[in-house]
């Protein structure tokens, strides 16, 4: 049956997905009655009820055909490997590094950049890994830093620097990370998209910092700014003794799994050895479990299962997308939107921002959910231009707006995280974490268009 050209199943399936994003966002759907990764469940189920009525039975192969369990098991690793770094006070040392570093030629503001840009070199799978375990240490030097220049301003600069970078940062994340995800199904070598989106992240951060000075003006809570920096005064006096304690809570396995983890990760994308990362990841928890004495319960408690459901829901509501066509009436629509004004350029642009003008709690919701018809675009028009380099542009813009995503959704984004530590109001890092990703984006896949893999 078909509307206005357009196969009616197919669009059914894309306004009900579509439908309930926005009324997720909207606060139609109360995510504490229903969360969207089981809304989006359900809405796959119903497409199933109604892909029957219409005489096209969707099979459970056919629902599940689009699930890859590659990313899924590298996701797991790579939160294997989280909870190891974890309980052997990697994190820890990673903070006490930081700290030392304010004493060398970086100074202050030095060692700033490198803290907000931390997540993004020390990419996890999700960045509510680094944005929980490393915000104590943005909170320390964004008050510290407001402190030596008498500007409480600074603190907001640091730490919403600090949410967008993680925020991002399971974008590039070798570990099971959205770029990984891309890449596979684009049949591109792994690490083929992490530069361009490493160097647009960190542009991204640093829009999001000038914004937030110059433009949204974001202040602290006054009592939470009057007490954190009586507590820091507090800690100088007692200086000695905390450089005894530190040294106490910080184990030297600390340390040696903060480098034993940077210096593998950095090897693995110089060497490419032909082994596949959950192997490799499954090597490196067993190092540290060995070095650390880390317990299985302490490794197991670095598992999130937040982001690997926003996973699985994504490849399942995709599966029955998929099975009733409607990724062809998406290009289909997509196709005559190209031939507006907008042209295949202004089309791009916005299948880049679609995470963003819809951010969901977790990238991989919207990335796992579109992905197949991002790509199947992206090879419509590459046939159309002749341009090869139109796949992995469309799919680098998108990716990263996906991951960055999370950090400004009001529906338990890690911008929250932010906010709840500065005391100010619940949403206000939203707007300038938008413009940093969406310049973030645009950079990135100029990066791709121009340059190519870097």
């Amino acid at each position: 049956m078909m509307l206005f050209g357009l196969d009616v199943l197919g669009l059914i399936g894309l306004v009900m997905f579509f439908g309930v994003l926005i009324a997720s966002l909207k606060g139609w759907i109360p995510q504490d009655v229903l969360p969207v990764q089981s809304a989006l469940v359900l809405t796959a189920f119903v497409l199933v009820i109604i892909a029957f009525l219409f005489g096209t039975p969707i099979g459970i192969k056919d629902l599940m055909a689009n699930i890859f369990l590659h990313p899924i098991t590298a996701l797991i690793g790579g939160f294997l490997v989280a909870g190891a770094l974890e309980a052997s006070g990697a994190f820890k040392a990673a903070i006490s590094l930081l700290e030392r570093l304010t004493k060398t030629p970086l100074g202050l503001t030095g060692t700033v950049v490198v803290l907000v840009n931390m997540p993004t070199i020390f990419a996890m799978p999700c960045g509510r890994i680094l944005a929980a375990a490393l915000m104590p240490a943005a909170i320390l030097f964004g008050f510290t830093l407001a402190k030596v220049k008498k500007d409480t301003l600074l603190a907001s600069i640091v730490v919403f620097g600090f949410i967008v970078n993680a925020a991002a940062s399971c974008g590039p994340s070798p570990l099971g990370g959205i770029g990984m995800i891309g890449e596979g199904m684009g049949g591109y070598p792994l690490g083929s998209l992490i530069n361009a989106q490493q160097i647009g992240i960190m542009l991204i951060t640093a829009v999001v910092m000038i914004s937030v000075r110059f433009v949204y003006k974001i202040l602290p809570n006054e009592s939470i700014t009057a007490k954190l920096l009586a507590e820091e005064s507090g800690e100088e006096a007692g200086e000695e003794n905390n450089k005894e304690e530190s040294g106490v809570e910080i184990p030297k396995s600390g340390y040696f799994s903060f480098f034993f983890f940077m210096v593998g990760i950095a090897i693995v994308f110089i060497a490419r050895p032909p082994i596949p990362i959950q192997t490799i990841l499954v090597f490196f928890v067993l190092v540290i479990m060995l070095v650390s004495r880390v317990s299985i319960k302490d490794l197991i408690g670095g598992v999130i299962l937040h982001p690997i459901m926003a996973m699985i829901s994504g490849f399942i509501i995709a599966g029955a997308l998929v099975a009733i066509g409607s990724f062809d009436v998406l290009i289909q629509i997509l196709m005559v939107m190209a031939g507006t004004p907008l042209g295949f350029i202004g089309v791009i642009v916005i299948l880049a921002n679609i995470p963003t003008i819809l951010p969901m709690p977790c990238g991989r919701i919207i990335a796992m959910s579109l992905m197949p018809g991002i790509l199947l675009f992206g090879l419509k028009v590459s046939e159309i231009t002749g341009n090869v380099w139109i796949v992995p542009l469309v799919l680098v813009g998108f990716i990263i707006n996906a991951a960055a995503s999370c950090g400004p959704s009001p529906l338990g984004g890690i911008g929250g995280i932010g906010e709840g530590n500065l005391g100010t109001a619940i949403g206000i890092s939203g707007r300038p974490q938008q413009v940093g990703i969406m310049i973030g984006t645009g950079t990135a896949v100029l990066i791709i268009g121009t340059v190519g893999f870097i």
